[in-house]
């Protein structure tokens, strides 16, 4: 699993962290998904063999949010 920590910006509230969880759980892939409403933090496992981080940043940004940042673990 690759773990990456993305720095969201507008993430104001828990829908705004369900509306990013759904977005990614719609890549039908396996991972594991934590949103900090507080700091705007996006730490996501997943499997590099099933999507991309691309596709991961992708899916973020079409609900209408922008990433500041990513750190790849």
């Amino acid at each position: 699993m690759k773990k990456l920590k993305l720095k969201v910006n507008g993430i104001h509230c828990n829908g705004c962290a369900n509306k990013i969880k759904n977005s990614i759980g719609s890549l039908n892939i396996e991972h594991q998904t934590d949103v900090n409403v507080d700091s705007g933090e996006v730490n996501i496992a997943f499997d590099q063999n099933k999507a991309s981080i691309n596709d991961i940043k992708s899916k973020i940004q079409d609900v209408g949010f922008q990433i500041e940042s990513v750190e790849i673990e």
